[in-house]
């Protein structure tokens, strides 16, 4: 039966993608995203099986899949334990993977496989959002909005039941209503929709929320000079607002509260830890931490390095990731002052050169995009002290590390072969 329930879904799922409008507008062909679809469904069934055979317990996918059914029990038999289990915003905002499988296996009839496929359209369509955004912010290179679905990690973490799935989602939703509002097709409607992403986003994992703050309104600063003002408004009253709830918590300091997000991290057990210094809750400690929380957020794990094979793969994933950047910034900062626009040759240079194109990029995007990146990997890497969960929590940023750099090397002659190639087949004609 779960079979044939699982062919019915996948049915009703492609249906979808070809039919709306909105996934439509991304101009990608039917066939192509009946692929992606199937590519990131059968990644998340593949994740499962990974998770259950290597992952310490079989991970927390499979752990949230049977706590959804003692959950369900105390639901409708034992309401009070129910309610006593999420007294708490950190009990609420950890069982949130739980109430999700929960509803998924209404639907699924209490499979595994089936709340994958179920999982995996929503989380699609945000990655078309992030799509669309991607084609408008890095034009004409399909290389980088590619990456939107194609990326390793990106790939391997937010096709099974993870935050990393609902948190891509909810950031392709808001980057395209933010986009929207941005280029002048602002509506109520569609900022109340950001709020809300950006709501969900803090509920699921508040430090990445955080990171996107200071991203977004530099992004918006950048591109609406005339909104400068009432931007700047808007965050001295949450500054002031913030200021005053720290000053009405009792107890609260910050060195110490970093201590304690570290601490639920520091003292679980695993088979990839790395070095770390603790945090004591002092200033100091602070400052102590930040080269090994440097090198472990933005290189680790290393080749060899984690002590499970899979590691191996994002260790190449996130070599090639700072090749890219070593490349694009190479051709910034030294190809380009050699290359003079005129196309004059230089005093020694054997022949003339010709002269240098540069890529239209979108400064301001891409400004959000590398300090919503590096401030997130800088925190994952002083928290979290294990190779493993590095490599899930930092997933996401990879994609806005790598876009800027990556678009910026579009202009190099392969690429814009490539890009040309893949305009032609896999994009609809206007």
């Amino acid at each position: 039966m779960h079979t044939i329930l699982f062919i019915f879904y996948s049915l009703v799922c492609g249906f979808a993608i070809v039919r709306m409008p909105f996934i439509r507008n991304s101009r990608i062909r039917p066939t192509l995203l009946l692929l992606l679809f199937a590519l990131h469904v059968f990644t998340g069934l593949a994740h499962n099986i990974i998770a259950y055979r290597y992952y310490p317990e079989h991970g927390d996918i499979w752990d949230n899949f049977w706590k959804s059914f003692m959950y369900r029990h105390r639901l409708v038999s034992d309401f009070g334990t129910f309610l006593a289990n999420n007294a708490s915003w950190t009990h609420v905002s950890h069982n949130g993977l739980i109430f999700i499988q929960m509803i998924l296996n209404v639907f699924s009839f209490d499979h595994l496989d089936i709340n994958t496929l179920l999982f995996s359209f929503p989380v699609f369509l945000g990655n078309i959002a992030l799509f669309r955004v991607f084609r408008h912010r890095f034009p004409d290179d399909l290389i980088t909005a590619g990456a939107v679905f194609l990326l390793p990690s990106i790939l391997f973490w937010t096709s099974c039941i993870h935050r990393e799935g609902i948190l891509y989602m909810l950031i392709g939703f808001l980057l395209l209503g933010l986009h929207r509002m941005i280029t002048g097709e602002y509506t109520r409607l569609r900022l109340l929709r950001s709020i809300g992403c950006f709501l969900l986003i803090f509920y699921f994992r508040s430090a990445m929320a955080l990171t996107l703050l200071p991203a977004v309104f530099i992004w918006l600063s950048l591109e609406k000079p005339r909104a400068r003002p009432l931007l700047w408004k808007v965050a001295a009253a949450a500054s002031g607002f913030a200021i005053l709830l720290v000053l009405l918590l009792p107890g609260f300091h910050l060195p110490a509260t970093l201590a304690s997000w570290q601490k639920e991290f520091y003292n679980l057990e695993g088979h990839s830890r790395l070095p770390l210094p603790e945090l004591d809750g002092s200033w100091a400690s602070l400052l102590r931490i930040l080269p090994p929380a440097v090198f472990n957020g933005f290189f680790q794990p290393l080749p060899g390095s984690g002590g499970q094979p899979i590691y191996l793969a994002f260790s190449i994933e996130l070599l090639a990731i700072w090749t890219i950047v070593l490349l694009a910034l190479l051709r910034r900062t030294i190809g380009a002052p050699l290359r003079r626009t005129t196309g004059a040759p230089l005093p020694w240079a054997p022949v003339r050169l010709p002269p240098v194109r540069l890529p239209p990029v979108r400064l301001p995007f891409s400004i959000f995009c590398l300090l919503f990146s590096l401030t997130g990997m800088l925190l994952v890497g002083m928290f979290i002290p294990f190779a493993g969960a590095i490599v899930r929590y930092r997933s996401i940023y990879l994609l806005f590390l790598l876009a800027p750099f990556l678009h910026a090397l579009c202009i190099t002659r392969p690429l814009t072969k490539l890009n040309a190639w893949l305009s032609r087949h896999a994009l609809n004609k206007l």
